[in-house]
């Protein structure tokens, strides 16, 4: 590993570079939510999958990537997804960590590690159309917060977790329809992205962000925090900032 500094302008910028991420910090959490860091890696051409849709990201980002996600991980106190994040195979976290799905159907693949290695720490977000036989199921393996009538309202799902589970920060790994849906809402305060040296293409792909898409015209300013890099592969952080407009 060999991470060399190209920008840096966060409180951490004289840390040695083999450490980066080790010491994250981050500005006070709103009192109705926490704040929520996206952790993505893409190809250069903006894809999040070297395989077919559905699959894992597995061989999409090198060592280094895969060390600095989990050093994330470890300055955050929870960690959210969405159901499709958690079909492909395991996602694991370490054991004290809370972990919440968004899920709409209860299709959920409850055998995944995200759920038996830590139960008590396993958190659904569901709308109040969920089947009873998945409400059941889930019920018996995880937290089932009811949060939405059709579709999980995000804005009192992530209420609950800063004010009855006392999560400050959240990191938001995916996908990319609950990303845009995050950052639609305002609820998304930086990214951190990994750029993969590779080229993928495959309109079929998902991107770091999908979703409908803000409306014409209309996109998230980013401010470049921090930039390193080992070999090709780059480490941006940005805050996300206002809306603009073209």
């Amino acid at each position: 590993m060999s991470i060399e500094r190209l920008i840096d302008n966060t409180e951490n910028a004289g840390s040695p570079s083999a450490d980066l991420y080790t010491n994250l910090t981050f500005p006070a959490a709103p009192d109705h939510r926490p704040y929520t860091v996206i952790n993505m890696v893409s190809t250069v051409d903006g894809k999040t999958l070297v395989g077919p849709p559905g699959s894992t990201a597995r061989g999409l980002g090198g060592p280094t990537d895969q060390l600095l996600m989990r050093r994330i991980q470890g300055s955050v106190q929870g960690a959210i997804v969405g159901a499709g994040t958690l079909r492909p195979g395991p996602v694991i976290y370490r054991p004290e960590m809370w972990r919440a799905v968004v899920t709409r159907s209860g299709d959920l693949p409850l055998s995944n590690r995200f759920f038996t290695d830590a139960p008590d720490r396993a958190i659904v977000f569901a709308p109040e159309s969920i089947p009873d036989g998945a409400r059941r199921a889930i019920e018996a393996t995880a937290r089932l917060e009811i949060c939405g009538v059709d579709s999980v309202d995000l804005k009192e799902a992530v209420r609950r977790l800063r004010e009855s589970y006392g999560i400050s920060t959240l990191a938001l790994e995916g996908g990319a329809t609950l990303n845009f849906d995050f950052l639609e809402a305002g609820l998304a305060d930086e990214l951190f992205l990994t750029f993969s040296p590779k080229l993928k293409g495959g309109s079929h792909l998902p991107t770091a962000v999908d979703g409908p898409g803000l409306p014409d015209r209309e996109y998230l300013n980013l401010r470049l925090l921090s930039l390193y890099h080992d070999g090709d592969e780059f480490y941006f952080r940005y805050r996300i900032g206002a809306r603009g407009r073209a």
